[in-house]
């Protein structure tokens, strides 16, 4: 199945269209067969959430988040009919801490959920690391092989092995994200939330750039022979400012693939 071909008759796409017309929700593992990270997984996770999100808005910045509490919050403000993107889900979700007040609002969460009609992406590297009862509430689990291909399977859990049965169902592919769209905006604002996480930033702690101040560096940028500090200016701008990569890209006279492999 092709991501572009949502409407044939592979299992998601009929497991989504029964939810829809029940008006049901729908849960969503997304992780990787050998528990590695930079195979496409977000870009995945995006893509689907673009398919069966049925509000007017589409994707949105408040739809996607790394941490639960600001899933949590997404999930009560937003309306019914909202995809939801919860990335690199296993931060807050371990199997080892499943006492935990993030596990048990996870659940209830997901729980609550089938008459809310929202749809959850939980995006991770290995999906041994979820929490055991919260895998038990999720419908959908695509394992990627490789950038590009993953396999479907429903999870239907077993209650006398108290583990969930896997049925292989059909590959998926899917390509990467078109420049210029929300879509990429969205996906862009994600690798900037995961880059500061990374270094031990919160979105409070962050010192945001004025449009002056933002200009300012962008004019220096322009002048900058040492490649160094223009690598840097550009960092701290695009950590700190509202800009996706093309439009500081276009900017500062470089193609956005270049600065991507600067910024990130």
């Amino acid at each position: 199945m092709d991501l572009d071909g949502f409407q044939d008759d592979a299992a998601f796409p009929k497991l989504y269209r029964k939810r829809v017309a029940n008006n049901q929700d729908l849960a969503i593992l997304v992780s990787d067969h050998q528990n590695r990270r930079g195979t496409g997984k977000t870009v995945l996770s995006l893509k689907i959430a673009s398919r069966i999100d049925r509000t007017e808005a589409g994707i949105t910045k408040e739809k996607v988040s790394i941490g639960v509490d600001d899933l949590l919050d997404a999930y009560v403000d937003l309306p019914k009919g909202s995809a939801l993107v919860l990335d690199e889900a296993e931060a807050g979700l371990s199997k080892y801490e499943a006492g935990t007040s993030v596990n048990k609002a996870m659940r209830e969460l997901v729980a609550m959920g089938r008459i809310e009609e929202k749809y959850l992406i939980l995006n991770l590297p290995a999906s041994g690391e979820l929490d055991r009862d919260l895998k038990a509430l999720c419908d959908f689990w695509f394992l990627v092989q490789q950038k590009g291909l993953a396999k479907g399977h429903y999870l239907a859990w077993n209650p006398y092995a108290e583990q969930p049965r896997t049925p292989k169902k059909r590959e998926l592919e899917w390509s990467d994200i078109e420049e210029g769209t929300q879509l990429r905006d969205v996906y862009n604002y994600l690798t900037k939330l995961k880059r500061k996480h990374l270094r031990g930033e919160s979105e409070e702690s962050s010192q945001r750039l004025t449009p002056a101040e933002v200009q300012n560096r962008i004019d220096t940028i322009k002048s900058e022979t040492k490649t160094e500090t223009r690598n840097r200016l550009l960092e701290e701008i695009y950590s700190n400012s509202d800009l996706t990569q093309q439009e500081l890209a276009s900017s500062v006279g470089l193609s956005r693939s270049r600065l991507a492999d600067i910024v990130n």
